[in-house]
């Protein structure tokens, strides 16, 4: 009996260690995931499909479109852009390897005139408390507007200086209103271009990205909030955004929790014929 009731101990213990201790290994490992979006921003180029690790995520994207935010896992991935109208049969616009951290955030830019198309790849923060301000920063992605360039509210202050091409400024605080943005060579007051009125509001995080072409008349601003997930003019996500935790059963808690399940059905099983054994043997005494 002495020895019936140290084994069944023993079980018992070995079956809550993993009942408990192994999900809790599982939900501690799983790690948030990564939020993409495709701009596309070459000026001349044609209609676009845009592929993520060969699967097509756009079909026939023009210029100037954006996606919304995109899930992925993090780590490395390939990003590849072909013309609508060839397909992945056809050479690649753009074929290029990302690689991006848990819980974070970005834009992948399709850049510059599509013969000389590259992948810029900037980080967003969605996570950003505005309070009553609202926050935004300028992304210069225009070949032939000047390559280093300043961006100064129209008839104010300069908000960002020396912007180089395809670079981001931080991410400002702003008052809330509607402003003109005019684009001037780094260090001249005159202004080759200027956006059409762009809003911002209250607790929004933008990005304005400056993009097309002087010489054919397609520069224009494009901004887009940032912590709006569905890519349109919206509030605060309730996942925070960039700080979205992933949430849900993975596959690996669901099979940890089996396995725990059956282990310790296992050891519950084993215990009563244990007992039914010694139960047997004494009857022979």
């Amino acid at each position: 009996m002495v020895h019936y009731l140290r084994g069944l101990g023993m079980l018992l213990f070995v079956a809550l260690l993993i009942a408990f201790v192994v999900p809790a290994r599982a939900v501690g490992a799983a790690e948030p995931d990564s939020l993409i979006r495709l701009v596309y921003a070459a000026p001349n180029g044609p209609a676009v499909d845009i592929y993520v690790d060969g699967q097509r995520k756009t079909t026939a994207s023009q210029f100037g479109e954006i996606t919304p935010y995109l899930t992925v896992t993090p780590g490395a991935h390939r990003i590849q852009v072909f013309a609508a109208s060839a397909g992945p049969a056809g050479a690649a616009l753009l074929d290029t390897q990302a690689t991006f951290q848990p819980g974070q955030a970005y834009s992948i830019l399709a850049a510059d005139r599509v013969e000389r198309m590259a992948a810029v790849v900037v980080n967003d923060a969605l996570t950003i408390d505005p309070g009553a301000n609202a926050y935004v920063r300028l992304v210069h992605l225009s070949p032939d507007a000047p390559p280093v360039a300043d961006v100064a509210v129209t008839d104010g202050a300069a908000v960002a200086r020396n912007l180089p091409f395809k670079g981001a400024t931080a991410y400002l605080p702003v008052p809330p209103g509607t402003y003109r943005f005019d684009v001037r060579p780094a260090g001249a007051a005159v202004t080759l271009a200027t956006t059409a009125p762009l809003t911002l509001a209250t607790g929004q995080i933008y990005t304005i990205f400056v993009m097309g072409q002087l010489a054919d008349n397609t520069f224009q601003a494009i901004i887009t909030p940032d912590n709006a997930r569905s890519g349109g003019v919206g509030g605060v996500p309730s996942t925070g955004g960039g700080g979205m935790v992933a949430s849900g059963t993975t596959v690996s808690e669901m099979s940890l929790d089996s396995l725990s399940l059956t282990v310790l059905g296992v050891c519950i099983i084993g215990a009563v014929s244990w007992r039914r054994r010694a139960t047997n043997a004494s009857r022979f005494l």
